[in-house]
């Protein structure tokens, strides 16, 4: 199908509008934005590339890689969902500044047929592993939860040093979604005690969600796309919630995270270990612990320490 669009693109100008029309028409419903590289000739344009609307790396002023090139986004055209760049040798690179924000929205999720599903499929593919909702008590709840992701600006850093070097304003629409979410919270105790020893809480809780992360695969079979925390922005100040939360990252909810509500204190028990027994120096941790290659902040604002007296306090307060 890509390469039928690309055909129609690059066709002469009367073929080419209508290659414009069938593209807007075909994409206007779904998620995904198509990047136009008009670079050679302001008629003929190539498609190069798909934009996910749910995390765009593509927007006025963006630069765009692809295949060892490096473009320049001149416009996006959000009614059609367009992007139009042209190659550019730029010492630069951008990064979006975006928040997401999980609301609980309240209510529990009726996971009988979840129950009976997964029975059926342990009794078929693992006898011995049947899954039991019952199997362990916590205080841990699963809600249903609305994912909003919101951009509005993106950095401009050197390439050598990562540094910031302007900063610019963007008005995006806002794309939220309904999902499922299982937490718990932290202990108000927990945070003065993080708080009396120097250390920054919402990076504790931004590294205790990671390990928290790395330790689901030792009980639910999924993968790392499934699931995802609420991860710290280094440049936002507003309000952190003191909990630890982990949220399907699918629209709808796939059952992830009902999954995990029976074994929360357990995995967290999991991550502890996990923190305590790796030796890596620094606050800031590693891959092996608190690091996670999808952190959509990169890793910024973590804290190890922090992150063993959250999981402790959240321990103590359970038994």
């Amino acid at each position: 199908m890509f390469l039928v669009l690309d055909l129609l693109l690059r066709a002469a100008s009367p073929l080419r509008l209508d290659g414009q029309v069938f593209l807007s028409r075909l994409w206007r419903v779904s998620r995904f934005v198509p990047i136009l590289d008009n670079s050679y000739h302001p008629i003929y344009e190539a498609l190069i590339g798909m934009a996910d609307e749910r995390a765009p790396p593509v927007y006025e002023g963006a630069v765009y890689m692809r295949q060892g090139k490096t473009y320049l986004v001149n416009s996006l055209d959000l009614s059609n969902k367009i992007a139009l760049c042209k190659v550019a040798d730029l010492k630069y690179y951008t990064k979006s500044r975006d928040c997401t924000d999980i609301e609980v929205v309240g209510g529990k999720i009726d996971s009988s047929n979840l129950d009976i599903k997964l029975n059926v499929l342990s009794s078929r593919a693992y006898p011995a592993g049947v899954y039991n909702n019952q199997c362990s008590r916590t205080t841990a709840r699963v809600n249903p939860c609305k994912v909003t992701t919101s951009w509005f600006g993106f950095h401009r850093l050197w390439r050598r040093s990562n540094e910031i070097f302007d900063t610019v304003d963007l008005v995006l629409p806002k794309y939220s979604y309904m999902s499922q979410a299982v937490w718990v919270p932290v202990p108000q105790s927990t945070k003065s005690a993080v708080e009396m020893k120097n250390m920054d809480f919402r990076a504790g809780l931004h590294a205790a969600s990671h390990a928290l992360l790395n330790v689901v695969p030792l009980r639910i079979i999924c993968n790392s796309s499934d699931l995802a925390p609420e991860c710290a922005n280094p440049h936002d100040t507003r309000y952190f919630p003191e909990r630890i939360l982990l949220y399907d990252q699918h629209p709808g909810g796939i059952g992830v995270s009902v999954q995990v509500q029976p074994f929360f204190m357990e995995l967290l028990t999991s991550a502890l270990e996990l923190l305590k027994s790796c030796h890596c120096p620094g606050d800031i941790g590693c891959p092996h612990c608190i690091q996670s290659f999808a952190c959509k902040e990169y890793n910024e604002v973590l804290h190890k320490d922090a992150a063993i007296m959250i999981i402790k306090g959240v321990l103590d307060a359970e038994s």
